[in-house]
């Protein structure tokens, strides 16, 4: 149990620090969810369901951007002007369904959490996002 405790919350931190496919730099500092999270185990199984029915949706949303930027790439290569302005709209389109389904996904992870939980995943997204330039 401590061991999917250690893996949800890395799952967890994750998910709520956005940290989605662009690469970030993350400090050495992790959220231990028995010691820091101290997740009760009706938290852990809520946790468990609600990401594996997220990381079905994400992957399928995923897998759409995949398929938006490869009709853009044929688009271009064709040098088709309408195909290119279509592919550019559908692409953009995809990538926001897949980022306001991030942040609702975050949102969701988010309140399952009382607000001790809560502020120890703020203080760690603080320390593991690099403020940018």
């Amino acid at each position: 149990m401590r061991l999917s405790r250690i893996t949800l919350a890395a799952v967890l931190a994750i998910t709520l620090t956005g940290l989605t496919a662009t690469a970030q730099q993350v400090h050495s500092t992790r959220i231990n969810s028995t010691s820091d999270l101290n997740l009760s185990d009706a938290q852990v199984y809520k946790f468990q369901a609600l990401l594996m029915a997220q990381s079905t949706e994400i992957r399928s949303l995923s897998a759409n951007v995949q398929t938006a930027q490869d009709t853009l790439s044929a688009a271009v290569a064709k040098g088709d002007p309408v195909l290119t302005a279509m592919a550019v709209l559908s692409l953009d389109a995809a990538e926001k369904a897949l980022k306001n389904t991030q942040l609702a996904n975050q949102r969701n992870v988010m309140a399952l959490l009382n607000d001790s939980q809560k502020q120890v995943v703020r203080d760690y997204s603080h320390k593991s996002i690099p403020a940018s330039d």
